[in-house]
């Protein structure tokens, strides 16, 4: 049994990609097959994006409907339909204000289980440059052989 909180899978390419600047927890709306190859480390999030869709309705007000597509279940009978996510009116407003602005974009960043439920978390950012990914390729670097001079 996974303990809680525990990682099933991680968007590092999405994350190397974007600089994520504010994240947002969110439920995802699953059937029994994709919540078993969840459970069963079977999910990948390379490609995802988080995507609003217009035209449901909610009360008087029309919200959009967050959705993460690309996401990437094994098991699952449709293993990469688009996916609903469940969150607050004044989380998606905001997420709506984010990604209203230039240039600002929303990736999943990884999926975990919290008391049961499968979560996603969302990083809300910038995409980087090819200039800034060489910067960070070359912090990296620095840091490794730094850590590697202070063991040996």
């Amino acid at each position: 049994m996974k303990k809680q909180g525990s990682r099933i899978a991680e968007n590092r390419r999405g994350l190397f990609n974007v600089a994520v600047e504010d994240t947002i927890e969110a439920g995802i709306v699953l059937s029994g097959d994709e919540i078993k190859s969840i459970r069963a480390n079977r999910a990948q999030l390379t490609g995802a994006y988080v995507r609003l869709m217009y035209g449901g309705k909610t009360g008087m007000h029309v919200l959009p409907q967050v959705v993460v597509v690309g996401m990437h279940l094994a098991d699952a009978a449709d293993p990469t339909r688009t996916r609903p996510l469940l969150l607050h009116k004044k989380e998606v407003q905001y997420l709506q204000e984010q990604l209203g602005a230039k240039g600002r974009t929303a990736i999943p960043t990884r999926i975990y289980m919290s008391h049961g439920w499968a979560k996603l978390q969302i990083g809300i950012g910038t995409g980087r440059k090819s200039h800034d990914k060489r910067q960070l390729l070359k912090e990296r670097d620095i840091d490794r052989e730094q850590r590697a001079g202070l063991k040996g």
